[in-house]
């Protein structure tokens, strides 16, 4: 079986939630969380996925590993702390938000890896996890209730987005 095929569909689904996430956290009909305080949340995601998989996957000691955990927890810490400092009120709702919108992006990009090392041909690999933009495109209509005007067109063009994935998937 070509596993980079379920990798590249991993990748696709977590970047097209990632973008949902973004939109909640930084849209003023939600969260209202400002595009400093996103990309700074989005780090901090990003930094506790990938220290994450280093961590388990690398061949350390225990004890190199824990000291590693520890500086990640204190860098996490003072990051929050910062945030804090602009004016943020940390509710649940933006900590899930904005450390989920890293960690999906992060762990998109995981999967990306393992296709990659997998043996995907970047020509087929990209189109496949491309087809994010319509995963994005059903989580705004079914959850965000954003129906567009066009719908015809957004039929047409999300038709064509799963026909190219699977023409190049084969």
């Amino acid at each position: 079986m070509n596993y980079w095929i379920i990798y590249g569909i991993l990748s696709a689904t977590f970047w097209g939630v990632y973008t949902i996430f973004s939109k909640v956290l930084t849209s003023e009909k939600y969260l209202k969380v400002g595009t400093e305080t996103s990309a700074l949340f989005m780090l901090l995601g990003i930094m506790v996925v990938f220290a994450s998989y280093f961590l388990i996957k690398a061949n350390l000691e225990t004890n190199l590993k824990i000291i590693a955990s520890v500086l990640v927890l204190v860098v996490f810490i003072f990051f929050l702390f910062c945030i804090t400092k602009t004016g943020i009120v940390l509710t649940p709702q933006i900590i899930f938000f904005g450390l989920g919108q890293g960690a999906l992006w992060a762990l998109g990009m995981v999967f990306t890896f393992l296709a990659f090392k997998s043996g995907a041909e970047a020509a087929k690999l990209v189109p496949l996890y491309n087809t994010n933009t319509l995963i994005a495109i059903l989580i705004g209509i079914i959850f965000l209730n954003e129906v567009p005007d066009e719908k015809i067109k957004i039929i047409a063009g999300g038709s064509l987005i799963i026909i190219g994935g699977i023409l190049i998937s084969n």
